[in-house]
C-alpha cells in the first residue's frame, strides 16, 4: 500500500444540517485513521458528509483517505468542495492538485498547485512525498512551483555570488580562449 500522510485539520467543522451527528462521525473517522484503519475511516468520513456535506474535517481528511485508497475521483470532489468553503487554504489546494494529478487532469493539477503556492504553501517534504506529482515530473511548470516551495522552505537556496566569485565561494576560472595554450607547447608535436 502506498504510504501517505494523513493530516488532521484543526479547524471548526461545518455546522450544517446534521452538524452534531456529523461531528461524531468525523471524530470516529479520525480515530480510525489514527489506528491505521483507513477503510473504516473512509466510510466514517462518508457518513459524516452524508449528514453534513460542508463538514470541513470530513471533506479534508476524507479527501486524504480517498487519495490513499486510490480513489482520486472522490478526492477531487471532496477537495473541490473544501476549496469552495476555504478558498484561502493553501494545504487544501495542494491536495486538490494531488487529486487532479491522480486522475490525469494535468492542467487542473498544475492550476491547483499554483494556487496553493500563491496562497503560501511551503512544505517541501510533503511536496516531495506526494506520489501523485510524479506523473507531472517532466512538466516545467511543476519544476518552477517546486523551486518556489524549496526556496520558501530554505532548501538549496544559495546567496548570489559576488563579482569574481562562483557559487560556494569558489573563484571563477580564467577563460581558455580558442588558440591559447593549455600549458603545453604545441610545437613539441611537430615532426
Amino acid at each position: 500500500m502506498a504510504s501517505f500522510l494523513l493530516v488532521f485539520l484543526v479547524a471548526a467543522a461545518g455546522c450544517g444540517r446534521g452538524g452534531a451527528r456529523a461531528e461524531t462521525e468525523a471524530r470516529e473517522a479520525l480515530a480510525a485513521a489514527r489506528a491505521g484503519e483507513l477503510g473504516a475511516a473512509h466510510q466514517a468520513f462518508g457518513r459524516a458528509l452524508a449528514l453534513d456535506p460542508d463538514n470541513l474535517v470530513a471533506l479534508y481528511n476524507g479527501g486524504i483517505a480517498a487519495l490513499a485508497l486510490g480513489r482520486g475521483d472522490e478526492a477531487v470532489a471532496r477537495f473541490e468542495r473544501f476549496a469552495t468553503l476555504r478558498p484561502d487554504d493553501a494545504l487544501g489546494r495542494f491536495h486538490l492538485g494531488r487529486a487532479y494529478a491522480r486522475e490525469g487532469r494535468r492542467d487542473e493539477a498544475i492550476g491547483a498547485l499554483r494556487s496553493s503556492v500563491e496562497r503560501g504553501f511551503a512544505d517541501l517534504a510533503q511536496w516531495r512525498l506526494a506520489p501523485e506529482l510524479e506523473a507531472l515530473a517532466n512538466d516545467l511548470r511543476l519544476v518552477q512551483l517546486e523551486a518556489v516551495v524549496a526556496q520558501r522552505a530554505g532548501d538549496g537556496v544559495e546567496e548570489a555570488p559576488r563579482p569574481g566569485e562562483g557559487y560556494a565561494g569558489r573563484p571563477i576560472p580564467d577563460a581558455i580562449l580558442p588558440g591559447t595554450s593549455l600549458g603545453f607547447d604545441p610545437s613539441a608535436c611537430e615532426p
